[in-house]
């Protein structure tokens, strides 16, 4: 919201939120999209005149890419429409008579997509970010209705550290987007919130009632300070503050050009041990970032606070942790037996974590063989195959002859077996790296 405001202007993040029959009325009134444009043009002070909507027939679902924000998040629950900042154009999938709630969406998203693009906005082509401004900018109540992600995502980390993209708000975070809208114009029960589906209503009203009582929030419109340009110095300041919401944006800021001093060492450690769990996701988050470009900075004292939350009660600090460590070279006997027992959890990403920490072992204990064994079994006749290539990955680097341990395992499966060998024979015997989302 910070980077919105800061590129559009922080009076477009105040002005008043439009109901959902607003839009409804204008678009039934005459059952033409221009008005809809030229209406929230008006609202946002955006000139509009120049953008062109057009029809197109419906894409095939494996065509990519068809969703206002210009990402490539294809899929049968995205909006039917595409922006194309070239020729600012919105391209319709379908009419609006035949779904007009996702029609007038795609529509206002297209809208915001183009306001974001003229203003050189880094974050134009991502639709996750393209839903943030049309709520911030009081055009979400339509967007808000409509579930575009599953209730039960498979993506994990709040850190933005994805194994698997989102495309599109959830529930979850349009709620809180919502009550950042609600909170930042100074308004304790708005009428349009009455509006909200049930299940973004709750959690709006919730997340509200947290807002209006703590005032933790880095993102403050009506201060209209410019913040996201501040000094390394000022962002190690930040990060020691009371909020716990300036704690975590200054730590997504931080960074150092060789090694940490003692005192931010510190900060990062006591980071790292914080109640909040999503202080100690940003620290660990921050160290990988950071020793990734200068690698003196995983001074030991960092490793050990790393390899003490893999056994965290949190499955998210406990994966993300280990997943750290193993591109540090950090991982001990401990940790290589604590990433084993991973392989037996029910959570995918923890399983994805021991799983890519046990691949950058050239060898491992014994014990750890029949754990992989077990989970590979569990996949396959699972028909889940998101993990085949990290195991097939780990069965080169440990095993002598891999094929006949999997022949072996397999036998008396001859279903699973080509799969297995297929998998096996395609993998080079070298880590499989993390797979970040956009």
């Amino acid at each position: 919201m910070q980077q919105i405001a800061e590129c559009v202007g922080f009076e477009r993040l105040l002005l008043p939120v439009v109901s959902r029959k607003a839009i409804f009325d204008l678009y039934e009134a005459e059952r033409n999209p221009q008005p809809v444009i030229a209406f929230v043009g008006k609202h946002l002070g955006h000139d509009v005149d120049a953008i062109q909507v057009r029809n197109a027939l419906p894409q095939a679902q494996s065509a990519g890419g068809g969703c206002c924000g210009g990402g490539s998040c294809s899929g049968p629950s995205e909006l039917p429409g595409l922006y194309d900042a070239t020729n600012r154009s919105i391209t319709l999938d379908q009419t609006i008579d035949s779904d007009p709630v996702m029609g007038l969406a795609t529509l206002i998203n297209g809208v915001v997509c183009d306001l974001l693009s003229q203003n050189n906005f880094a974050g134009a082509h991502l639709p996750e970010q393209v839903d943030l401004a049309v709520i911030g900018t009081g055009l979400g109540m339509i967007r808000s209705g409509i579930s575009l992600v599953a209730k039960h995502p498979v993506h994990w980390d709040s850190t933005q550290w994805d194994v698997f993209p989102r495309p599109f708000l959830d529930g979850q975070s349009l709620a809180y987007a919502n009550a950042i809208a609600a909170w930042a114009r100074d308004e304790a029960a708005p009428e349009w919130m009455n509006d909200l589906l049930g299940d973004v209503k709750r959690p709006t009203r919730k997340s509200l009632k947290f807002l209006r009582k703590t005032n933790d929030s880095f993102f403050r419109p009506k201060a209209k300070q410019v913040l996201l340009t501040q000094s390394q110095s000022e962002w190690w300041k930040l990060a020691t503050d009371s909020s716990t919401s300036n704690q975590v944006i200054a730590i997504r800021h931080l960074n150092s050009n060789g090694r940490l001093d003692d005192q931010q060492e510190s900060l990062l450690i006591d980071k790292l041990g914080s109640a909040n769990v999503a202080i100690t996701l940003n620290a660990i988050a921050a160290i990988e970032r950071m020793a990734s470009q200068q690698p003196a900075i995983a001074s030991e004292s960092l490793v050990r606070g790393l390899r003490s939350l893999t056994d965290h009660r949190d499955d998210e600090v406990c994966a993300k942790s280990m997943c750290v460590l193993a591109k540090l070279g950090g991982l001990d006997e401990a940790t290589v037996e604590t990433a084993a027992t991973m392989l037996e959890a029910h959570p995918k990403h923890l399983t994805f974590a021991g799983l890519f920490a046990l691949c950058t072992q050239g060898s491992v204990p014994e014990e750890v063989v029949p754990a992989l064994d077990r989970c590979f079994v569990r996949v396959l006749r699972a028909c889940d195959y998101d993990l085949i290539d990290l195991i097939a990955t780990a069965y080169r680097r440990w095993l002598d002859d891999p094929q006949s341990h999997i022949e072996e395992l397999f036998q008396n499966s001859p279903e699973h077996l080509p799969i297995a060998l297929e998998t096996l024979q395609k993998v080079p015997p070298q880590p499989v790296p993390l797979r970040r989302g956009a």
